[in-house]
């Protein structure tokens, strides 16, 4: 009989131990990376991420800028705000240079950190800007806000 009660018993610890060690990652735990060429990538790969999520954004501030152009009298300080928090990120986009593999990890890892930094910056800016055009927009009546239609005959 109290083999028959450790057998569900087990089962069930067998089954939660499993999904512990299976949690979507392999069985493996995510660890951050010891060696500076390991971090140097990993450091990487976060700086193309944060541009790639950036680069969301932008789009959103040419479709803003759009609406708010489109008004009869457009808010002329916040297109600048809006054009501001591009150019930020246009220009980190041509500075920016893949850092040489062949230059040593610390120094990789140097240039990745500042970069981040540069992106946080613009970040913050491309956050602004797009918040105070959301709402901008949001305050504009419904005809205002929908896309410019194209006279007859044209």
């Amino acid at each position: 009989m109290k083999k028959m009660l450790l057998l569900p018993l087990c089962a069930a610890l067998f089954a939660s131990a499993a999904t512990l060690t299976s949690c979507g990652n392999g069985g493996t735990t995510a660890q951050a990376p010891t060696t500076p060429a390991a971090q140097a990538k990993a450091a990487e790969d976060s700086v193309m991420a944060r541009h790639d999520r950036l680069m969301g954004q932008s789009e959103q501030v040419v479709e803003l800028a759009a609406k708010l152009q489109a008004t009869p009298r457009p808010p002329r300080p916040l297109l600048a705000k809006l054009q501001a928090a591009d150019q930020a990120m246009m220009t980190w986009m041509h500075q920016y240079q893949a850092p040489d593999s062949a230059a040593p990890a610390p120094q990789r890892l140097a240039y990745l950190q500042d970069q981040q930094q540069q992106l946080a910056a613009i970040e913050k800016q491309l956050t602004s800007a797009l918040d105070s055009a959301k709402a901008a927009v949001g305050r504009m009546p419904a005809a205002a806000t929908a896309a410019p239609t194209p006279a007859p005959g044209q």
